[in-house]
């Protein structure tokens, strides 16, 4: 059997997509002062984190996207485990923002932190140029919802927006963690259609 007769490879993932907030702006501030490793040795820093995490936790990093990570959690992970570890996430990066970053700006952009977006799934996984990639509408979806935290919210950091179905099957306890359900209006997503979506804030303390 030729693999193009091949049944596609169908996976269930949860979809996590993570962005910096204001690194543009950063970048340009710090290459004013030819600082711009800074920002360099911040990436590799949470770059680092993520791998050692990734190992103990069982989940993929599986794309740097220039200002951010895409991150992949096996489909039957659970709401509290999820946000536990981005809590963690937020604390670490946040950390090393102040400790690297902040002091060597010449002035302090808003928003700071970091912004997520949840969808979960069914992806096709192929193999393609040497390395695996994945195809499927949960990717598509968790990078407009982690674009759109922005929309009517003046702090966005350390926000996740989730699709409301992953909202649902991540099942969360009863009480865990305040909520809001809102609409965006998602890129090519449902004809720009309103889309229900359930915003959360994260925690940077215990």
């Amino acid at each position: 059997m030729t693999r193009e007769a091949e049944d596609p490879d169908v996976v269930e993932r949860t979809v996590v997509f993570f962005d910096i907030c204001s690194s543009s702006n950063m970048l340009e501030d710090l290459m004013l002062s030819n600082n711009q490793r800074v920002m360099r040795n911040l990436l590799i820093a949470v770059k680092n984190f993520l791998k050692s995490e990734a190992a103990e936790q069982g989940f993929e990093v599986h794309k740097f996207i220039g200002d951010g990570w895409v991150l992949l959690f096996p489909g039957q992970t659970s709401g509290e485990s999820l946000i536990t570890f981005l809590d963690k996430l937020c604390k670490y990066f946040h950390h090393q923002l102040a400790k690297r970053v902040l002091p060597q700006l010449q002035g302090q952009p808003r928003p700071l932190g970091l912004t997520f977006g949840v969808d979960r799934g069914q992806l096709i996984r192929i193999r393609m140029m040497g390395r695996q990639e994945y195809m499927g509408r949960p990717l598509n979806i968790a990078s407009r919802l982690q674009g759109a935290i922005k929309e009517k919210d003046e702090s966005p950091g350390y926000k996740v927006l989730f699709s409301k179905p992953s909202f649902q099957a991540l099942k969360f306890p009863t009480g865990f963690r305040k909520f809001k359900e809102v609409e965006r209006t998602l890129r090519n997503i449902q004809g720009g259609e309103k889309y229900s979506c359930v915003k959360m804030k994260l925690k940077l303390t215990a």
